[in-house]
């Protein structure tokens, strides 16, 4: 938030003109961004204001004019670039552009205090209990696992991430701690109580991170918004691992890192074999994580290039960085 309050002080007199001025950017265009904005963010508070006034003035996400999606496009950049000023979306006057940021800006502070401060419960989510249960056993699972000597993984993979990194299936926020603290942090995951979880972590080591709850097969980024994608025990549970090594190469700019931590199928025959066998079980016991994925060879046929790999425990565990 210490980010944006200085550019939303800059601006104030643009997001008066944006709102209140004869001639001021059109509603439509502004609401466009500012809705971009909120799919990367996700505060429920804001989501609900500006779907409201979106259905008001007739503007639907699934069906904007080429303009009207330049502004989305823009909303989204505006939400990842951590303060940094973000190109405007082109054919506007420099008097709507200033307007257009400045709404941008207002929107992303929005979407940080409403995420801050207006937190949902279990009871507004609809969140069972289960699946507070479920997130943390697995953060507990995490921390055994740290401690048997997995955090020193976590650091050359999470700790090596620089510039603009987004980390799909974040979790708990195991990997928090790790980063440097000039990263800008944005955490993927599609459970929520995980991300809550996370999301305390976070505030108690005081670390910067912009969580989205979403689906790692259809990030809602723009192309190229990240200099670093990580993962950390992800692949082995998403739906389509070939969709979302895509996706992930998408929203990668050039000269980009993908950052793999996984467990693997063996290198050994006979461990292999027993992982063949044991993985339906394993699957329906884990929520479907699959315990005999072949990590490097999904990499290289996502059309990536595998630049560092190093196994663990004959292959159990398997640690890749991709371009």
């Amino acid at each position: 938030m210490r980010r944006w309050v200085p550019p939303l002080v800059r601006e104030s007199p643009w997001l008066l003109s944006a709102f209140l001025v004869p001639g001021r950017l059109p509603p439509r265009l502004r609401e466009a961004a500012m809705l971009g904005v909120t799919s990367i963010n996700r505060c429920a508070a804001c989501e609900a204001v500006h779907g409201r006034w979106a259905d008001r003035i007739g503007l639907r996400v699934d069906d904007l004019r080429p303009d009207e999606a330049a502004a989305h496009d823009f909303g989204q950049r505006m939400a990842v670039s951590a303060g940094r000023p973000v190109p405007p979306p082109p054919g506007l006057t420099r008097r709507h552009a200033r307007e257009m940021r400045a709404s941008g800006i207002l929107m992303e502070l929005a979407n940080l205090t409403g995420n801050r401060f207006l937190e949902p419960g279990n009871a507004r989510t609809g969140l069972q209990v289960g699946d507070v249960r479920t997130a943390r056993l697995l953060d507990l699972v995490m921390r055994a696992a740290d401690r048997a000597g997995v955090r020193h993984a976590r650091r050359r993979i999470a700790g090596a991430a620089g510039g603009d990194v987004l980390e799909i299936g974040i979790g708990t926020g195991s990997n928090l701690d790790v980063y440097a603290d000039a990263v800008v942090l944005h955490g993927l995951d599609p459970s929520a109580p995980a991300l809550s979880i996370a999301r305390g972590r976070a505030r108690r080591g005081k670390r910067p991170v912009t969580l989205v709850e979403g689906d790692a097969g259809s990030l809602p980024y723009p192309d190229a918004s990240f200099d670093v994608v990580v993962a950390t025990f992800v692949l082995c549970s998403v739906g389509d691992v070939g969709r979302s090594l895509a996706e992930a190469r998408r929203v990668l700019r050039p000269g980009g890192t993908i950052r793999l931590l996984e467990h693997a199928r063996s290198r050994h025959g006979v461990v292999a074999a027993i992982q063949a066998r044991s993985a339906p079980a394993w699957a329906r016991a884990s929520g479907g994580c699959r315990l005999d994925h072949d990590v490097v060879s999904a990499v290289r046929a996502a059309g990536l290039t595998v630049l560092e790999e190093r196994h663990h425990a004959g292959g159990l565990l398997v640690e890749v960085v991709a371009a």
